[in-house]
């Protein structure tokens, strides 16, 4: 029935010319391998691409100079159904061409042309291609402690259409200083996945220049919270005090790790301003929050928080309390002889009703410590 089948191929519908080839199975004897050749130059995509697959059984003296050639195809879908069947051919003929498959602009032909790479035991030539190979396999770490050579392989990767080989690129990048990754990584930082955008700011983190620093401080306005989160992280390493009223706008962030990042700066700058805005978080519904801004506003020694702290010795929190205590005595020695530790005495007797007993209890020693402290 091979006539038959030699006829369907002349058919001008491209979904039957596609089913004859599939029909015909494995080019193993030559009459099935010249039907099959004519197809590989088929105005059809899926019809060169089955072709293109028929010709991986058959004989790679017959084939492989065919399917080097269909490494150019113009549809991405032919060239990764070549590259997967040049396995059975040789890594002395078909390496080079392979090779230069490894930047094949579409991700799904650079990882088929690093799998046969392997299964031929191919060896690379040099660093950049070895970083090449290292990417396209999936390897990005290893790829990243190939220096400069690897900076092209994953900037290609930030286009990949998986997120987590995306954000994978954008880590590896981060080892990098080759000034190459800073553009793509910016667009990265517009990744439409959150987690490609936060391995994007990490990566970008030592850059100071000025269009890096205002597209993180941009990322402050994120939806996702991460995202806030890691331009807080990476602007908190940099000592400027230019960042303070950046770090202000972020201690009411709805996620308490970006607020505490914003305490975390802030209380390296003894400012009146900053104190001011750090006292309703003494009111923080997180821990840590409280924890932080008791113990910055204890090291700024700022007077206007005596109010504040002498609610916060009936923390919940143990921890809370302590810092309390401690960062009144770093503001006053004599803090509950001040009129506005006795303005909060009032507020805590007011407090204690519908309170639970450890609460009451706490309560009790500082109205006490207090009103020793009144003169009579």
């Amino acid at each position: 029935m091979v006539w038959w089948k030699s006829i369907r191929l002349k058919s001008i519908n491209p979904a039957v010319r596609r089913k004859a080839i599939e029909e015909l199975g494995a080019c193993e004897g030559r009459r099935e391998l010249d039907l099959v050749v004519p197809c590989l130059s088929d105005e059809d995509a899926e019809v060169r691409r089955a072709a293109t697959q028929a010709l991986a059984s058959a004989n790679p003296e017959d084939a492989s100079g065919l399917l080097i050639e269909k490494l150019q195809d113009p549809d991405a879908g032919v060239r990764e159904a070549a590259a997967s069947a040049l396995a059975r051919g040789s890594a002395a003929e078909a390496g080079a061409a392979l090779a230069v498959s490894l930047r094949d602009p579409a991700p799904a032909v650079r990882a088929a042309a690093a799998s046969t790479l392997r299964s031929l035991r191919w060896r690379p030539a040099n660093e950049e291609e070895q970083a090449c190979f290292d990417v396209a396999l999936g390897n990005t770490k290893a790829a990243s402690f190939r220096g400069d050579a690897a900076v092209n392989p994953l900037v290609a990767e930030l286009k990949h259409d998986t997120g987590f080989v995306r954000r994978a690129a954008a880590e590896a990048l981060e080892r990098s200083a080759d000034p190459r990754r800073v553009k793509p990584l910016l667009t990265a930082m517009m990744d439409s996945d959150p987690t490609v955008r936060v391995s994007a700011i990490h990566a970008l983190g030592n850059e100071s220049d000025a269009t890096v620093t205002s597209s993180i401080l941009r990322a402050s306005r994120d939806r996702d919270p991460h995202v806030r989160l890691a331009a807080a992280q990476v602007m908190a390493r940099r000592a400027d005090p230019s960042l303070v009223e950046w770090f202000l706008s972020l201690v009411s962030d709805d996620h308490f790790e970006v607020r505490l990042s914003a305490v975390q700066f802030l209380s390296r700058f003894h400012d009146a301003q900053v104190g001011e805005a750090l006292l309703p978080l003494l009111q923080d519904t997180d821990n840590d929050v409280r924890l932080a801004a008791v113990r910055a506003l204890g090291e700024m020694a700022h007077s206007g928080a005596i109010e504040g702290l002498v609610r916060t010795l009936i923390d919940e929190e143990r921890i809370v309390r302590q810092a309390a205590e401690h960062a009144l005595e770093q503001i006053d020695i004599n803090w509950a002889q001040g009129e506005e530790a006795q303005r909060a005495g009032y507020q805590l007797e007011a407090m204690l009703e519908n309170r639970p007993d450890w609460v009451r209890g706490a309560a009790l020693q500082v109205i006490r410590k207090l009103r020793a402290a009144t003169p009579a």
